[in-house]
C-alpha cells in the first residue's frame, strides 16, 4: 500500500513539473552560424556619443561625492581618476565609498568614521593600506 501512495505521488510531482508547451528548437540552417550576433559588447559606436555620455555619468556622480568631507583626501591618495564612486553605505557612523573602472572591478575603497572623523583609503589591487588618519 505504501508502494502504491509512493508512486501516485511521484507521478502527481511529475505530471506538475512538465510542461505543455512545445520545446523551442533553435533554427539554424537559414542563419550562418559564424555570423556575431550584434550586441553592446561587439557593436562599435556610430559616433562616441555613448562613452561621453558614460564619461560624464560618471563625472557628475564623483561630483556629487565631492561634497563629502573626506573625498578631497580619498582623490589626493587613491588613483581615482576615470573611476565611478559609489557610496556603498552612508549611516550615521560610517560611509563606505568604493571606485571602479568601467567594466565594473572595484578598485579603491574608503571608509569614514564619521565619530572620529577617521578615513582609511584602500587599494584593492596589491597596494593595500593607503592612507588611515584623522582628518582635519
Amino acid at each position: 500500500m505504501k508502494k502504491l501512495l509512493l508512486l501516485g505521488a511521484l507521478s502527481f510531482m511529475l505530471a506538475g513539473c512538465t510542461s505543455n508547451e512545445p520545446a523551442q528548437e533553435s533554427d539554424t540552417s537559414d542563419e550562418n552560424t559564424n555570423s556575431l550576433e550584434e550586441n553592446s559588447v561587439n557593436t562599435a559606436p556610430e559616433d562616441n556619443n555613448k562613452a561621453e555620455e558614460q564619461a560624464s555619468e560618471t563625472a557628475t556622480k564623483n561630483s556629487d561625492l565631492a561634497t563629502y568631507e573626506e573625498y578631497s583626501k580619498i582623490a589626493e591618495v587613491g588613483d581615482i581618476e576615470g573611476l565611478k564612486g559609489i557610496v556603498e553605505s552612508d549611516n550615521p557612523g560610517t560611509r563606505v565609498i568604493l571606485f571602479e573602472d568601467e567594466s565594473g572591478i572595484k578598485k579603491v575603497k574608503s571608509v569614514y568614521v564619521k565619530k572620529e572623523n577617521r578615513l582609511k583609503v584602500i587599494s584593492l589591487d596589491d597596494d593595500g593600506l593607503l592612507y588611515n588618519d584623522i582628518l582635519k
